[in-house]
């Protein structure tokens, strides 16, 4: 089956070949199976974009290059014309035109580009960034395929070139790569959400109500982790220290060392170590710098966004590998520890993914603290975490995810909007759930003993890693990659390879269930106070 495939149609900017567009459209969706509601939906986009295309004055012999293309199970629609830029749709309801209103709608959904007088409009009709990791699951069944007999039939000399010489140099030249995109992805990420989330604390007190609730739910979350994680070391007691013949783990360095490095002697100095704690604190001192840089603000800001925008792209295509160095992770652990661990990496799998029902009880309890009807908020629950399933990132299914709640929850549009835009960007429970239960879960597997200490700094840095994580697929990766950093143990690289292909999607699908759940209760605060205040009036 090809990975790409592609179709296109060219049209002049008139009326009369409008229909011919839209129905080659409608054509190729019902052809990739889309269904009906995102069928309706891409056609309402492609029939604004187009009358805003003639609005704007392009003449009509303008030739307009419609592309349809099907990328790794993602299918896009492209609009490309030569010209001036494409003026965008206002954002002021004000000046607002209908067709603007349904741009603006669907706008997680719609990309702008304009380079060499020439403009390129991307549609994104259906997503399914899960593709890469089904790839991933199939590269590991193969690993294990292929490992085995390799165990079996060469000697161990053999088997210990092939794991010192070939396999762990690849993992580590991913590891290094995911590094070199991630972490200025993360930092990136970092001064984005804590400015933003800055300016709108200042503009609405009821969003600095929502930060400290975030917060704590950060913090709940964590303990959550480090509680399950004993949990899970106590089930598999008999296997205490089974890793610890890898190697590859250094520590975390000394309290003392940490507090001498917090600050170094060159602003330079944490991109290029790519230490976590320095990195959090310029991009601290930077945001606070930004925010007080008054006529300066928006082009800094821009510049910020620009670089996150870079960077996030280019940690798209590192991603695209990561099949092939999940097959050379399975070759690897299973030559080092041998065969007979599958199953117990098996049961540590399963045990992981069961863990997550700690959160499925936290959020539970919230509800109904909240005066939420649990029953049916779950019920509609379902269809929301399947489509974000596919978006695969919390910030692109903001707008979405407000349409879906409007619609099918009753909440108030403005207030649903505001606080999703506030809470994708630092309601992260699902990093900061499972990097620090996975982090603990390894640890222990390597027989390492660490004091309380250690544990509150390792989960103060996931605290913060998740406030500043990417946000699309990739983060859990990134996140473990720089625990993996700070602790000094390249052996954890793998894990965080396994953690990425088997808990990528579902940290997405527990930041998504936490924020629904954050603003359903909210909804419910206001509407329980609006009865009160009718029942006094009345």
């Amino acid at each position: 089956m090809s990975l790409v495939k592609s179709k296109t149609i060219e049209v002049t900017a008139s009326m009369e070949q409008f229909e011919e567009a839209g129905s080659f459209i409608r054509q190729r969706l019902e052809q990739n199976l889309i269904n009906k509601e995102i069928i309706t939906e891409t056609m309402l986009v492609f029939e604004a974009l187009f009358h805003n295309l003639l609005e704007q004055g392009f003449n009509e012999d303008t030739l307009v290059t419609i592309r349809t293309k099907k990328t790794f199970g993602e299918l896009n629609i492209t609009i490309g014309f030569e010209g001036k830029a494409f003026v965008q749709s206002s954002e002021d309801p004000a000046l607002c035109s209908p067709e603007d209103l349904i741009i603006n709608a669907y706008g997680d959904r719609i990309a702008y580009s304009y380079s060499a007088g020439y403009n390129n409009i991307r549609i994104v009709t259906k997503r399914n960034y899960q593709q890469v990791f089904l790839f991933s699951i199939v590269a590991i069944v193969l690993g294990i395929i292929v490992s085995i007999p390799i165990h079996y039939t060469i000697d161990i000399e053999s088997l210990i070139n092939v794991e010192t010489q070939v396999t762990f140099p690849l993992i580590r030249l991913f590891s290094n790569a995911m590094l070199m995109v991630g972490a200025p992805v993360t930092f990136f990420s970092l001064l984005k959400n804590l400015t933003e989330t800055y300016v709108v604390s200042q503009r609405y007190s009821s969003a600095r109500r929502l930060q400290i609730k975030v917060i704590i739910t950060s913090v709940i979350s964590v303990v959550l982790a480090f509680a399950v994680s004993l949990f899970v070391s106590a089930l598999f007691m008999h296997h205490e220290g089974y890793l610890e013949g890898m190697g590859g783990f250094e520590g975390a360095p000394a309290f003392s060392e940490m507090i001498s490095e917090l600050v170094p002697d060159s602003i330079i100095k944490p991109f290029t170590t790519l230490m976590p704690f320095p990195l959090i604190v310029v991009a601290l001192l930077i945001t606070y710098a930004l925010c007080a840089a008054g006529k300066y603000f928006d082009s800094l800001k821009r510049a910020i966004d620009a670089c996150y925008t870079l960077f996030s792209n280019l940690l798209q295509v590192v991603m695209f590998t990561l099949p092939f160095f999940s097959f050379v992770a399975v070759v690897y652990l299973l030559i080092a520890s041998g065969p007979g661990e599958l199953w117990l990496l098996v049961k540590l799998l399963i045990t992981g993914i069961a863990s997550v029902s700690a959160m499925a009880i936290f959020y539970l309890i919230r509800l109904l603290i909240g005066h939420v009807k649990v029953g049916p908020f779950v019920k509609k629950l379902i269809p929301l975490l399947r489509e974000n399933f596919s978006i695969g990132s919390v910030i692109n299914a903001v707008p979405y995810n407000v349409r879906y709640c409007t619609r099918n929850y009753g909440m108030d549009r403005k207030q649903t909007s505001e606080k999703l835009s506030i809470l994708s960007q630092i309601n992260l429970d699902g990093n900061c759930f499972l990097i620090m239960l996975l982090s603990m879960i390894f640890i222990f597997f390597l027989g390492e003993d660490y004091n309380l200490l250690n544990i509150i700094v390792i989960a103060v840095l996931v605290v913060f890693m998740s406030y500043g994580a990417p946000n699309q697929p990739g983060s859990i990766l990134i996140g473990m990659l720089i625990i993996t950093l700070y602790l000094k143990a390249d052996v954890m690289m793998v894990v965080a390879i396994y953690a990425e292909v088997f808990f990528g999607a579902l940290q997405n699908l527990i930041n998504v269930t936490g924020n629904i759940v954050t603003i359903a209760i909210e909804d419910q605060a206001q509407k329980r106070t609006a009865q009160r205040i009718t029942s006094k009036t009345g």
